[in-house]
């Protein structure tokens, strides 16, 4: 596959997942908490929490959880709070819309991670991003050298959606966030490999868009199956080797 191919996936992708040309799913993150103003600290912290237990999470089910979370006990959103906080207290709290599944270790890193905001830049994440020239390459560095003090959240999956969320999401200016690359899910690298493209990192700007195809396209196409049950309604199934082969073809000598 050449590289103007790999851009016209990109690009269908992209704009599919803006339009909900993706069997309906776009950004789940973007919609606001109520009463929240986008681009906040308050929106920021939100955003950095529920990044930090997000990973192998299903998306939509995690914001959703996230949102209804806020509107009921907004309390555990707030880094000045979870600093003295014990993971104990927070548990039954944060289970209620099930926005954590396993208790004792995401009600810690939710706890550390407030912590951490209020240890580091009292609470507040635009001061730490700030505070290492709004770079996300440099903030990168920051958690890598300090794992221990902000458990997942510096992790290499989790770390650069974070970033690339604040910057998206957030709409936070971070320089180098189209810099940023993830190791890719096991959802992404399925519909990686239905394109016959590499599975090792992708951008941050096309992973939740490769996600979601993988996650609610190719996730329905069985082992067995040559061609994909979803094709007809998938916007890159003519670069697909389990697209509609007739279809497809017909449209390339056509």
């Amino acid at each position: 596959m050449n590289r103007r191919q790999r851009q016209e996936i990109r690009d269908c992708l992209l704009t599919a997942y803006a339009e909900g040309g993706l069997w309906g799913i776009t950004n789940p993150a973007w919609p606001l908490p109520e009463g929240v103003i986008r681009g906040t600290d308050e929106h920021l912290a939100y955003l950095t929490l529920v990044y930090a237990i997000s990973g192998g999470r299903e998306p939509q089910s995690i914001w959703e959880a996230a949102r209804q979370t806020f509107a009921n006990d907004a309390e555990l959103f707030a880094p000045q709070f979870l600093a003295y906080a014990k993971p104990t207290q927070l548990v039954s709290r944060l289970q209620q819309h099930d926005l954590i599944q396993k208790p004792t270790s995401e009600a810690t890193v939710w706890q550390r991670i407030g912590q951490a905001l209020v240890m580091r830049a009292g609470g507040s994440v635009s001061k730490l991003l700030a505070d290492h020239e709004n770079d996300a390459l440099q903030i990168l560095t920051l958690l890598a050298n300090n794992k221990a003090t902000f458990p997942v959240l510096s992790g290499p999956q989790t770390a650069p959606r974070w970033l690339y969320g604040l910057a998206t999401i957030g709409q936070h200016s971070l320089a180098n966030s189209d810099q940023l690359t993830v190791p890719v899910s096991p959802s992404a690298a399925s519909a990686l490999e239905a394109l016959t493209l590499p599975a090792g990192k992708i951008s941050a700007t096309a992973y939740d868009a490769v996600d979601a195809l993988g996650r609610y396209g190719c996730a329905q196409r069985k082992a067995t199956q040559t061609i994909c049950p979803v094709a007809s309604s998938c916007p890159v199934a003519d670069f697909c080797q389990y697209g509609d082969k007739i279809e497809s073809d017909t449209m390339q000598t056509n």
